[in-house]
């Protein structure tokens, strides 16, 4: 009894040193080859096994470093790579637990984590919990002029217990939290309430908080499984920028500056919700039915000062003079509400061993509606009172009607068809000192239909192939899918040895011109793998893919109506501008792993990305407006990005084994704004030890 209780003790022990190191370090990738150790615990009938890999990492980073922190943000130092501990109970018939495993990957300093515990008793209750960390390091527009940074840190977990009451029933438990810190810096261009336009500098810690607690069951009953549940969710964002923040000089001819600056929008969104699941399979037929319900409470107070020269009132808005001092306030509280509700059903038939027949109905019911009032208190201009109301609601219904049969062994057919019917409503009114109304309504029809087969002309090879075609009469927004079709196919070869793999797929969408733009893309994947045994020690890994995507828009653009603009400020809409973008992503992989002798294994790889734009000069589109006219030459935009890689691990003896890795890291852009063309070169590696005891 006494052994007993002291393996327990010791067992326990390493559940609280392994949740302690989920709560204090970060996550990396340890090496796949581990030295494992298994051994009984004397007494009690748990085999347990365990391993650990500790090290150094190190990184050299040249070039842009906010760019490299921006897609890969390794750093240096020590780290926990990897770890698995698992204790499982022998007869099944355990104390405390019958199973219990705690993995983690990568933990210290790195900017990725997970980890992950399982605890579990056969037919009394089963817990899981999983922890993950991401480092996100935004420098926003790498174009060399923005001033924009975001680097803050996210914190997710999600925890789920499982307590059997009885055979036919399950008590469901859960809790999660995705928690957002850090600092952020922005710039904000203000022309609010009179004042002289400024650019001012937005510093700001963001804290995004998000917590869901969950309460349900599964029932099992006449063949039947139900599945109920409540959850709360809890949302809330109180980000503040610092407050009497200088402003900065605007490009001329705007050069007044903002003396100070002051807002605040804190914002709280509650989400009682229910979710509902009935299903059943047997032999002939099956059905699953879901359905799910919410209703969002949102509250928000937008409050924003600000001082700085006021506005001289000469000429039109564009030819504005600067004024004397000003100060201007805008106070605007806002409360919505959003119920949800989803659901779908799905029924299966199976008449025959050959014959497959499955319809699914779904819809939706969307529904928003939001109110509040805005007042703006200005010291060189009039006051505005504004009261809004907006409702916008979106209903949709789908079914669709899918077939397969069997003819043989070696050919199947695959039939499908899909109707969806869908209705916008938007209505918003403003009223006050600025009055408005826009209430418009809009709907939708989408028809779908698909047909497929599926060959094995031989054993190793398996050929399937599938073709969608699509109408939409009235497309929602310029680039919806429209009168659009859909290819994809795919080619499987598997020996004992070797592995290899195709696949296509093209998807087209060509809108119809409406009254202010058109638009069509073209997409096409393709993609080939393989992998093989050269040898009981030798594998190889291949891989390339290429991404194809053009799309082109005629858009309207502002240009001036007369000579004298901006005095004037008669600007006209004028059809022309057209916005032509092309891409070909060229992605090669390339892996070989071999063991030698037992004692040690190597990896060597090769990763590079590559986008060869289209090759095209930029085009001079005589485009007045420079807004236009700019980006009308950043239609293109290739770059290469390669990763070439080592990996080495030794054996020293069965439960100890030493670990190198080593990758560089090169990415160089072929285009550039305003004369600055990102590019950064990075070798990031480690050294480690894994062991057993």
């Amino acid at each position: 009894m006494k052994s007993r209780t002291l393996n327990l003790c010791f067992i326990l022990s390493i559940i609280i040193m392994s949740l302690t190191l989920l709560q204090a370090q970060p996550v990396a990738a340890p090496t796949p080859d581990r030295s494992i150790s298994s051994r009984n615990f004397e007494g009690d009938s748990y085999n347990v096994t365990n391993s650990f890999e500790v090290g150094y990492r190190f990184a050299e980073v040249g070039g842009d470093s906010g760019l490299y922190r921006a897609t890969e943000n390794y750093g240096y130092g020590l780290r926990l790579f990897g770890s698995s501990f698992t204790a499982n109970s022998i007869d099944g018939h355990g104390m405390l637990f019958d199973s219990l495993s705690i993995n983690t990957m990568g933990l210290g300093n790195d900017p990725y984590s997970v980890a992950s515990m399982r605890i579990e008793k056969n037919d009394v209750y089963r817990y899981d919990m999983t922890w993950r960390s991401n480092d996100y390091f935004n420098p926003a527009f790498l174009d060399g002029a923005s001033r924009n940074l975001l680097n803050t840190n996210r914190v997710m977990q999600d925890h789920d217990l499982a307590i059997i009451l009885a055979k036919w029933a399950k008590l469901k438990l859960g809790y999660s939290r995705n928690h957002d810190t850090g600092p952020a810096f922005s710039t904000y261009e203000e022309y609010i309430g009179g004042l002289a336009r400024s650019v001012v500098p937005l510093d700001q810690n963001m804290r995004q908080d998000w917590n869901e607690y969950r309460l349900g069951g599964q029932f099992d009953f006449l063949g039947f499984r139900l599945s109920l549940s409540h959850q709360w969710d809890f949302y809330k964002e109180d980000t503040e920028p610092a407050s009497l923040i200088p402003g900065q000089p605007y490009p001329v001819p705007n050069t007044s500056l903002a003396t100070s600056y002051l807002r605040s929008a804190p914002m709280h969104i509650q989400t009682p919700g229910w979710f509902g699941n009935l299903n059943r399979s047997g032999t002939l037929w099956a059905m699953n039915a879901r359905i799910t319900y919410s209703k969002a409470d949102q509250s928000s107070i937008y409050y924003e000062n600000e001082t700085g020269p006021g506005v001289a009132k000469v000429g039109v808005c564009n030819n504005c003079g600067v004024g004397p001092p000003a100060v201007a306030s805008t106070y605007m509280p806002g409360a919505a509400l959003q119920p949800f509700t989803a659901g779908d059903l799905t029924f299966s038939l199976f008449p025959t061993d050959r014959l497959t027949i499955v319809n699914s109905i779904s819809a939706t019911n969307d529904h928003i509606a939001g109110s509040g009032p805005m007042l703006q208190v200005n010291t060189s201009a009039a006051t505005k009172s504004i009261f809004w109301y907006q409702d916008l609601g979106e209903k949709r219904v789908s079914d669709s009607l899918d077939a397969n049969y069997r003819f043989t062994n070696w050919l199947g057919l695959n039939a499908e068809y899909r109707y969806t019917d869908r209705r916008l409503d938007n209505n918003l009114i403003r009223t006050g000192t600025t009055k408005s109304t826009d209430i418009n309504t809009m709907s939708d029809h989408l028809n779908t239909g698909t047909l497929g087969f599926r060959i094995k002309p031989l054993q190793p090879v398996t050929i399937n192939l599938d073709a969608s075609l699509g109408i939409d009469n009235a497309p929602e927004t310029p680039v919806s899918l429209a009168h659009y079709h859909n290819i994809k196919a795919r080619v499987q070869y598997a020996k004992k040895r070797m592995r290899f793999g195709a696949t296509y797929r093209q998807l087209y969408n060509l809108n119809a011109p409406v009254l202010f733009a058109y638009y069509s893309s073209h997409s096409r994947d393709f993609s080939v793998n393989s992998s093989f045994e050269v040898h009981h020690n030798l594998s190889l890994d291949l891989s390339y893919s290429k991404t194809h995507l053009d799309t082109f828009a005629d858009l309207y653009a502002e240009l001036p109506t007369t000579p004298d603009w901006p005095k004037s400020g008669k600007i006209a809409n004028v059809r022309g501008y057209v916005s032509q973008y092309i891409s070909n992503i060229h992605t090669v992989s390339a892996i070989a792993r071999t063991a030698i002798k037992d004692r040690a294994t190597l990896y060597v790889g090769y990763n590079i990305t590559r986008d060869t734009g289209d090759g095209r000069a930029a085009q001079n589109l005589l485009l007045q407006d420079p807004a236009a006219a700019y980006l009308a030459l950043a239609n293109t935009f290739p770059m290469t990005y390669q990763a070439p890689l080592a990996r080495l691990s030794i054996k020293l003896s069965p439960k100890l084994r030493w670990n190198a890795g080593w990758e560089f890291y090169r990415y160089n852009q072929k285009f550039a704004y305003f004369a600055y063309q990102p590019y950064f070169r990075a070798q990031t590696g480690y050294t480690s030890l894994s062991f057993a005891f």
